[in-house]
């Protein structure tokens, strides 16, 4: 296919408008010719401006927005006759007419004879001259090798769908930024779930980088993913997260947590080639429900024991045995504490399904407590930065965290975990996806920050549009915007858009 395109294939035979006066490299404003072009029109459209004025004058390609239905006579704040008189309005004559504003995405080097778009410049430094006609993009599929060619050679485009209401314009995605942060934003639903999904099918199969997802509710991901879905419950938990999780099933008080979790510390720390990690295997390879009783009386033994050693009352002692005996079963405990892998395999898992071209999913579903969930994530990224201070390579792994307001706020050291990646990440080939609801008071501050591409929908809270206007240019997009947009519709800005500037998407459908 060509890397050029005709103008006529590209643009309408008729033009909706013309410039006005006071155009910058912000922002043209337009009138629309009456009738048709300012009926048919919508905001977010893409246009052409062809400037009649000099036949050496680059074409801009922008979006439209701002869409203003004026009358001269009928003002907002000028109070006019018809008021008192109701029935007079039908007898008014009416001068209505329609502005706008195109925001400039690009500029189209046109050849010789005018005819034939070769070069574009997404830094718009021409400013096209009042009365320039406007015409509508009719037809994408000629502009696309254009897009593409303000990407980096040979790069193979991700590509999530197609521009709103232009057919045939896939909008290229450039993957030399996926591993500087990705969040996706939007209310419940939106599609930002099946946009995740997408996005991570593009990566796993385009590019070298494995993907980890991160399910939280085990319905989003595990249904596309049933073949490279692993059940966190298969994770090891660090010593700490499973005495967090014993101290709550025996509902002690802050005074007798310390013998919890000195006890654990003990059994962790002299693992390995233990009685321990004998009893482990033994359960992982035959689920024996003796061997699940052994490992409650290991337990219930090693938890007393720690409490005498460490001056506990008999009264104290007896109870601390009685509740394990209640509230605590075999089963249960063995399913929390008896895991199959560490996290250095959940590792090795993601790149062996990146060659299968699937990402591996964690489904978080089946954990007792949110802080269990946060440990499997905090202790993957855990293994991942170890992998990367003893090798000293790219790691080439991304980690998508669905509902992030859970893991990326006020989330101890699985926030801890996510704001390295944020800030240090890009260096190592270790990039993260965010997605949740809203932004203020669920992603923090310094993750927020290093997100430098944005995809959002319609938001749960209206303040949230200015949290995102804080880290990434949406030059043009209000609140009346985000209203327009319907599920599987969203803006994407940063640096994967070839255009820089913001331009709303359909995401293709998943079935």
């Amino acid at each position: 296919m060509s890397e050029t395109a005709h103008v006529e294939e590209v643009s309408s035979e008729e033009p909706l408008g013309f410039v006005l006066s006071e155009s910058t490299v912000i922002g043209i404003p337009i009138a629309f010719f009456s009738g048709e072009a300012e009926i048919a029109t919508r905001e977010e459209e893409l246009v052409l401006i062809i400037d009649t004025h000099h036949n050496k004058a680059p074409l801009i390609l922008g979006v439209l927005r701002y869409i203003r239905r004026l009358e001269p006579f009928l003002r907002r704040y000028q109070r006019v006759s018809v008021i008192d008189f109701p029935d007079a309005i039908d007898n008014v004559e009416k001068l209505p007419y329609t502005n706008g504003i195109v925001i400039p995405l690009a500029e189209l080097k046109v050849n010789e004879s005018g005819d034939e778009i070769v070069e574009i410049n997404r830094n718009v430094t021409y400013v096209p001259f009042p009365g320039s006609k406007v015409y509508k993009i009719k037809q994408g599929s000629s502009l696309v090798n254009l897009l593409k060619r303000l990407l980096p050679d040979k790069a193979k485009p991700l590509v999530l769908g197609i521009h709103k209401y232009t057919p045939g314009l896939e909008i290229p995605l450039d993957p030399k930024y996926i591993p500087y942060h990705i969040g996706v934003f939007g209310a419940t639903g939106m599609g930002k779930s099946r946009l995740v999904k997408v996005l991570i099918d593009e990566i796993v199969t385009k590019t070298d980088y494995a993907v980890i997802v991160f399910d939280h509710t085990g319905m989003d991901y595990t249904q596309f993913y049933p073949d490279s879905t692993l059940e966190s419950l298969k994770v090891r938990l660090d010593p700490l997260t499973f005495s967090i999780w014993l101290v709550k099933k025996l509902r002690l008080s802050e005074y007798l947590v310390d013998y919890v979790d000195i006890a654990i510390l003990e059994i962790f720390r002299d693992y390995h080639g233990s009685e321990w990690e004998r009893v482990v295997k033994s359960i992982n390879q035959t689920k024996d429900e003796e061997m699940m009783m052994a490992l409650h009386s290991m337990l219930k033994d090693k938890i007393t024991s720690t409490a005498g050693k460490l001056g506990a009352k008999d009264t104290t002692i007896y109870k601390l045995s009685i509740l394990m005996d209640i509230l605590v079963p075999p089963v249960e405990l063995a399913r929390v504490f008896v895991r199959e892998y560490t996290a250095e395999q959940v590792l090795d898992m993601a790149s062996q399904y990146k060659k299968l071209g699937k990402p591996l999913v964690i489904d978080l579903s089946l954990e007792d407590t949110l802080e269990a969930k946060r440990s499997v994530i905090a202790s993957i990224i855990d293994a991942a930065w170890r992998r990367i201070m003893e090798s000293r390579q790219k790691i080439n792994l991304i980690v998508a965290v669905d509902e992030a307001q859970n893991y990326a706020w006020r989330a101890g050291r699985c926030e801890e975990g996510l704001t390295r990646i944020a800030r240090e990440g890009r260096k190592w080939g270790f990039g993260l996806i965010i997605a949740s609801q809203r932004l203020a008071g669920s992603v923090s501050t310094d993750i927020r920050a290093n997100l430098n591409t944005v995809l959002f929908s319609k938001l749960s809270q209206t303040g949230d549009l200015n949290e995102i206007k804080q880290f990434a240019d949406i030059t043009g997009i209000e609140q009346s915007d985000l209203a327009q947009l319907v599920p599987r519709e969203f803006y994407v800005a940063g640096l994967m858009n070839p255009l820089r500037k913001p331009i709303a998407i359909r995401v293709r459908k998943v079935e």
